[in-house]
């Protein structure tokens, strides 16, 4: 009686939980109470499931708790997690009801030690590289003297500036097309590459340039950017990158034809200086009316010796070896036509002979004579034949002769029958039956008068 009574108190002073109030009460603890977090650890058993979500295990050398990324969050990261990545990851706390287990749900994501801009700088690297972008049979080559070169960079900063003044001092007969683009901050990758589709629509842009001033990783991030580095390789316009400072290499600096240090070496690169140009084609020029003023003296002199020559006084002489070499070709080919018709004859006699030979009399002829001497060879046999057969036919009578019953009769025996059947034995008639003899000529018809064994 006292044992109930103590846990009826039990049950009035304390609430007894389920499962999942419990659960669910854990989860609201943890989510008030860890709302926002920096938690520094070590990944593993990183995997992306069919969703996209990607769930892991972050981890030190004394505890571990499990992580959740999903699908949005992991896109936005400028590098792709790792197994053996040490991070540092913003997320909330909470409780997955299933299992019963805390986990992080996690917001953002950085690499400790090497940025992430410099982890996600070096596996676009790695990836666009084993791509074959950064290939030189890719690179295209600058057309030596463009009239026309289009400019992809921002329209307020140094680089346009720097551009047009080294341009308009090089060759002011050149044009510029300036796209206008954000160089940095969102959008500013797609705003590149879209210019630079943009400006192969133009048939008479023959180069472009795209660019910017220097700075940080970050401000230099959009010619970082995949997309940038697909437009920059898929240009018919060969393109130089001049983002940034000499030490500043970006992905597109790789993908280009060309990289330029700064945006002023990238106009001194693609447009040459006008002055030292037509300079070049006057001493070039120069140099061609010398040669061919010699060529032309050369040619005088030959001429001049060649009129000189006996032949230009007498041209009946430049048709006399002509001729004599007509009547010299004109006999060969007399000679030959008789040869040949020589040689024709030949040919047709040895034909009309075999054509004779091959006549239907001729043929008849000599198939008379084989079919003569066929029949008397025939007639040969058939007669030796006959007497051989005869010979043997002969023969053959004597002994079917000697073995016959008749040549028994001629040596003066008989045969007697009785009812037809010849009779061996005295026993097989009795008296009063008749009897045929056979005799060798004739038979007689007798009666038996008595037997003797």
């Amino acid at each position: 009686m006292s044992q109930e009574t103590d846990l009826n108190s039990a049950e009035e002073d304390n609430r007894v939980f389920s499962v999942s109030e419990i659960t669910r009460d854990i989860r609201s603890i943890l989510e008030t109470a860890f709302d926002t977090v920096w938690i520094e650890g070590e990944i593993s058993n990183y995997r992306v499931v069919a969703s996209g979500h990607a769930y892991f295990v972050l981890k030190d050398d004394k505890a571990q708790i499990r992580g959740v990324l999903f699908r949005g969050q992991r896109s936005a990261l400028k590098f792709t997690p790792e197994n053996g990545d040490q991070v540092l990851l913003l997320g909330r706390v909470t409780v997955y009801d299933a299992r019963g287990e805390y986990q992080i749900i996690v917001e953002t994501m950085e690499p400790r030690g090497l940025g992430a801009l410099q982890k996600a700088y070096e596996q676009l690297k790695d990836k666009l590289s084993k791509a074959g972008l950064f290939d030189d049979a890719h690179k295209k080559p600058l057309p030596e003297f463009p009239w026309k070169v289009g400019v992809v960079t921002s329209p307020t900063g140094a680089a346009i500036r720097d551009i047009l003044n080294i341009i308009q001092r090089r060759n002011p007969k050149v044009s510029v097309l300036l796209y206008p683009v954000k160089v940095q901050g969102e959008g500013s990758a797609e705003e590149i590459a879209t210019a630079i589709k943009e400006l192969n629509r133009f048939p008479d842009i023959e180069v472009l340039i795209i660019g910017r001033g220097g700075g940080s990783i970050e401000d230099l991030w959009a010619f970082n950017e995949e997309v940038v580095a697909r437009a920059v390789y898929d240009s018919k316009i060969p393109v130089i990158s001049a983002v940034g400072h000499e030490i500043d290499f970006t992905i597109a600096d790789f993908v280009a034809d060309l990289r330029a240090p700064t945006p002023s070496a990238a106009a001194e690169l693609a447009v040459p200086v006008l002055e030292e140009t037509i300079d070049d084609l006057c001493a070039l020029t120069e140099q061609l009316l010398m040669s061919m003023q010699d060529q032309i003296d050369d040619h005088k002199n030959q001429l001049k010796q060649m009129i000189d020559r006996r032949f230009f006084r007498e041209p009946r002489q430049i048709l006399e070896r002509p001729a004599q070499r007509l009547d010299e070709w004109t006999q060969r080919l007399l000679r030959g036509l008789d040869q040949w018709l020589l040689v024709q004859r030949e040919r047709l006699g040895g034909v009309a002979h075999r054509l004779f030979q091959a006549s239907p009399g001729k043929v008849l002829m000599v198939l008379e004579s084989k079919r003569a001497g066929l029949h008397h060879t025939l007639l040969r046999q058939i007669d030796s034949q006959r007497r051989l057969h005869r010979q043997r036919f002969e023969g053959l009578a004597k002994n079917l002769h000697a073995l016959s019953p008749l040549s028994v009769l001629d040596r003066g025996y008989s045969i007697a029958t009785h009812s037809g059947k010849a009779i061996k034995s005295s026993g097989e008639v009795k008296k009063g039956d008749a009897v045929q003899v056979r005799l060798s000529k004739g038979k007689l018809d007798c009666t038996v008068d008595d037997t003797v064994e």
